[in-house]
């Protein structure tokens, strides 16, 4: 870390840590080989209090900061990125709520998140989710192809669209839609299996003002908030995947021989090793410190941008490298590093792309 992390900040990191490598790593291959969090881990991330990191006290939950969230879904990820995936989608949630105008709202949603009910959201702007006025009513009609934890989540977060162009966020609770919304068979991906992205759809879910997180006029900034907390969000569980990978990577390089030298005496692997180092280091320098600055900075947008392609490269870059270290072993799944490398893939392209994002970083600057 390139920053000092207080006492609270240090204690959650290895209460996580902890937590890491006992409950969930004995479970990390199963999750990908099955596609599903085993039941009983399910009910073990709130109760240790992963659910609520971002809910102030008064709801329930730890009142941590961002930072103490990006932690928390960096050691998971270094295990397994499904699960990082999952407290860190459920975590821009609560996030999003708790900085919401609508105090009925919170006061209503935020104790059920804090004590087990997982969240989803999607701000897709190729959803076709959309609301008409009628009366004191919306009307919400249409679908988002891909959204995590959508097959576990009991309440949802999405971004609709009126036919004039304005945009409001509807928080939806699962129960009370009913058959109104459709969760559809989790996709069966080449990594992040076991994070129920699925598809929904939401056949005329009526709801009124009282389930919107803002006035319409504010929703255009809290989505550009949304957005730059989810590029970190994804940034830190990059670095968890990339750490592990590296990790790896120099312990194999350590115990294989050939020639009678150990691999890591040879120099295109230490070549890789080094790289590998400097790439994840210079992306968790730059991911916490977007988020230790104030989020609404006219600067945060791009700079969580940079932060999300940098961490993402520098996951795929070493899981690419610490396979071919372990050479012909790196391809079966007696070693993990294949799988971090599948995982590593899905944090390039959502919950923006990169090159999409490459292209929003080069318009910001331009319009200087």
């Amino acid at each position: 870390m390139t920053q000092v992390l207080t006492q609270e900040q240090e204690l959650l990191q290895g209460t996580v840590r902890e937590f890491s490598q006992g409950d969930v790593l004995t479970v990390a291959s199963k999750i990908d080989s099955d596609s599903k969090v085993p039941d009983e881990l399910s009910r073990k991330l709130p109760e240790l209090g992963l659910y609520g990191i971002v809910i102030p006290s008064q709801y329930g939950g730890a009142g941590a900061d961002f930072t103490s969230l990006l932690l928390t879904v960096e050691e998971l990820s270094k295990v397994s990125g499904t699960i990082g995936a999952r407290i860190a989608f459920h975590g821009i949630v609560c996030g999003a709520l708790n900085g919401s105008t609508n105090d009925s709202l919170k006061s209503s949603i935020l104790p059920k998140l804090a004590g087990g009910t997982l969240s989803a959201f999607s701000i897709d702007p190729k959803s076709t989710i959309s609301y008409e006025k009628s009366g004191d009513e919306l009307i919400l009609e249409g679908s988002s192809e891909f959204v995590l934890n959508a097959d576990a989540a009991g309440v949802f977060l999405f971004l609709a669209r009126s036919k004039d162009g304005r945009s409001v966020i509807v928080c939806l609770e699962k129960e009370r839609a009913g058959d109104k919304i459709e969760i559809g068979e989790p996709k069966r991906m080449m990594g992040l299996r076991g994070s129920g992205t699925s598809k929904v759809s939401l056949h005329d879910v009526r709801v009124t003002e009282s389930s919107l997180l803002f006035p319409a006029p504010e929703t255009p900034s809290a989505v550009q908030r949304f957005q730059t907390v989810g590029r970190l969000a994804v940034s830190a569980q990059s670095l968890g995947i990339a750490q592990a990978a590296l990790s790896e990577e120099i312990k194999y390089a350590n115990e294989r021989s050939q020639f009678n030298t150990k691999i890591g005496r040879f120099y295109a692997v230490q070549d890789f090793i080094a790289s590998d180092e400097i790439s994840i280091d210079t992306a968790r320098t730059a991911t916490y410190d977007v988020a230790s600055k104030p989020l609404n900075d006219e600067s945060a947008g791009r700079r969580s941008a940079v932060a999300k392609i940098a961490a993402s490269n520098a996951a795929v870059q070493t899981a690419r490298h610490s396979i071919r270290v372990h050479g012909g072993y790196g391809f079966i799944r007696d070693y993990p590093v294949e799988r971090y490398l599948r995982d590593a893939r899905a944090t390039q392209i959502y919950l923006e792309s990169n090159e999409a994002l490459k292209a929003k970083i080069a318009e910001d600057l331009l319009s200087r």
